[in-house]
């Protein structure tokens, strides 16, 4: 099947299916590309936010995403750090990381995790986080 076009960079290339079919290290040639709204569905699924959740942190409104099928890269961009976020966490703590997103956490600044998705500060924060707990380091 095919996933995207072989030229990344191609304007109409739209992502179909998770970057963990991809890896990682492709992340910065997914990024410039259009999602579909079956990607993003699926990172809802992944992540357990609600799409009113997803909203509130995506650069679209609930209009644009009922309407649309396909978006563009600023949207695939925030939906790839939203998926990473997602699965190093759950890779490191299992289910129980979902929890953790909805609980107000002290050593974030007494906020719910899942509020810093709205910018790359706060992305980088929680993978800076995760990276922490997942080795023991708690100071």
């Amino acid at each position: 099947m095919k996933r995207y076009n072989q030229n990344p960079i191609e304007k109409d290339a739209i992502l179909q299916e998770p970057a963990v079919s991809y890896g990682t290290g492709s992340f910065y040639q997914l990024s410039i590309q259009n999602i579909s709204k079956n990607y993003i569905k699926q990172v809802l699924t992944l992540t357990r936010l609600t799409v009113s959740e997803l909203i509130t942190i995506i650069p679209i409104s609930i209009d644009t995403y009922k309407r649309k099928s396909a978006f563009n890269p600023a949207v695939t961009e925030k939906i790839l750090e939203i998926e990473e976020v997602y699965r190093k966490g759950i890779e490191a703590f299992g289910a129980s990381f979902h929890k953790w997103m909805s609980t107000e956490n002290i050593a974030l600044g007494s906020v719910t995790p899942k509020t810093l998705l709205k910018n790359s500060f706060g992305i980088r924060l929680l993978l800076d986080e995760i990276g922490r707990l997942e080795y023991g380091v708690l100071a």
